[in-house]
């Protein structure tokens, strides 16, 4: 398939494994270059390697940033400005898909907290710091979460 994304620049969120990873490789397969981003873990560094010997170095990066922090979003952001000038795409694939089994969601504010971290803010804070950079490029922003947020197992 040809979706005229050749040198299109994209960045993928929670992008080291599963969802993410999956749609790295599709945008790569298109020709796109891809910075996949995870909160840091050596998986992320193995996903890059395996997708490197697939579509070469000069196609993919990888960056550790942590998307509930807004000053982690932004050295991201210059980072990807001086490497490749702006990105096209931002794919904000975020949240834990936990669906862990509670009885009353509501009753732990600590969990609360970070199911809402997790799913919610890391995504409007990726929103948010992008944004300018999306409209300088006329780009799209995506936005991915799990199944898990239909509800959790009781």
């Amino acid at each position: 398939m040809n979706l005229a994304l050749n040198k299109k620049r994209v960045l993928i969120t929670g992008a080291s494994k599963g969802v993410g990873t999956a749609i790295a490789h599709g945008f790569l397969e298109e020709g796109a270059k891809a910075c996949m981003v995870s909160k840091g873990s050596e998986q992320l560094y193995n996903t890059k390697s395996s997708l490197v010997q697939i579509f070469g170095e000069e196609y993919l990066i990888a960056e550790e940033c942590d998307c509930t922090d807004r000053d982690s979003l932004i050295l991201l952001e210059e980072r990807i400005g001086v490497t490749w000038g702006g990105v096209d795409f931002v794919v904000a694939n975020d949240g834990d898909g936990d669906g862990r089994s509670v009885s009353n969601p509501l009753s732990d504010e600590e969990q609360w907290n970070e199911t809402w971290n997790n799913n919610f803010k890391s995504s409007l804070q990726t929103a948010l710091v992008f944004l300018p950079m999306l409209q300088k490029s006329k780009g799209c922003l995506l936005f991915v979460s799990s199944i898990a947020a239909r509800g959790g197992k009781s």
